[in-house]
This record gives C-alpha cells, structure tokens and sequence, in this order.
C-alpha cells in the first residue's frame, strides 16, 4: 500500500516528462552536454557537508568509546590483564577508531564521485 503524496506526484511528472524525445539534434547535443558538464563539477557543498556530518559523529563515537573502555570489567590474569597495564582507555579507543577508519579506507573505492 502506498501513499500518494507531493512528492509522488511530482516525481510521476519527472518520469513522464523525461520519456519525451527531444525534437532535433542540436536539442540533443545540448543535452548531453549539461550531462557531462554536471558530472564534470561534482556539488563540493554535499560533499563538504556529509564529511562533517561524518566527522561529527565519529567524534561522538569516540567519546563514547572511551567511556565504555572505562567500564569495562577486565580480567586479573591473562592477556587482557597485560592489555589494560600497557594501554589507557583512551588509547585502547584510538586503536578502535583507527581500525574502523583503515577498514572503511580499504573498502572505498579509489574515487570518490
């Protein structure tokens, strides 16, 4: 079941505006050209504005981490216990955050559109 709403309409208009042929060649040309010209120039503000966006909530992300390397309950004895001498709760958030980071860096692609 949908809702038909505003934005349902005007994106039935866009379709159905979109299926008419354009009348000559040059109509044509021009066309593609605001295609390639729009490819071209990518919209720096969105990306500007989703590299914030993302910047914003991984710091929250790591003030949070932090406090949850505080809380946690570590084991006396083993490999653990060595772990929480050799490193504080901040740095044990670092190493997290920087191994998100490095897996998100080997999964993106080499361009970014």
């Amino acid at each position: 079941m949908t809702m038909d709403d505003a934005f349902d309409a005007r994106l039935k208009a866009a379709f159905a505006s979109a299926t008419e042929t354009l009348d000559n060649e040059a109509e044509e040309n021009a066309f593609a050209k605001r295609v390639v010209d729009k490819l071209a120039n990518p919209d720096r503000k969105r990306t500007l504005m989703l590299g914030g966006a993302g910047t914003t909530g991984s710091a929250v992300a790591g003030t949070q981490l932090e406090s949850v390397f505080s809380n946690m309950q570590m084991p006396a004895e083993g490999l653990m216990s060595n772990l929480t001498l050799l490193l504080s709760p901040e740095a044990m958030a670092t190493v997290a955050l920087a191994f998100a980071v490095g897996t998100v860096a080997l999964i993106l692609p080499k361009r970014i559109f």
